[in-house]
């Protein structure tokens, strides 16, 4: 009789790039650019990926 040794998985911890939380299983995240996004980080990853299209009303870069 063989006996076979199953290894038990490690499970692997997902974190949120910006906040550091860890991301659970069933919740929502963001991948995006190599970083992973939590859903409460989403508003300030997207002010940064977004920021060099930043623009005041009344100071509108010029074309």
């Amino acid at each position: 009789m063989l006996l076979y040794t199953e290894k038990r998985r490690r499970r692997q911890i997902l974190r949120c790039t910006l906040c550091g939380q860890e991301i659970t299983e069933g919740e929502e995240y963001w991948a995006c650019n190599g970083s992973r996004i939590c859903r409460a980080c989403l508003p300030d990853f997207a002010r940064q990926e977004l920021s060099c299209c930043h623009e005041i009303r009344g100071k509108e870069a010029a074309l």
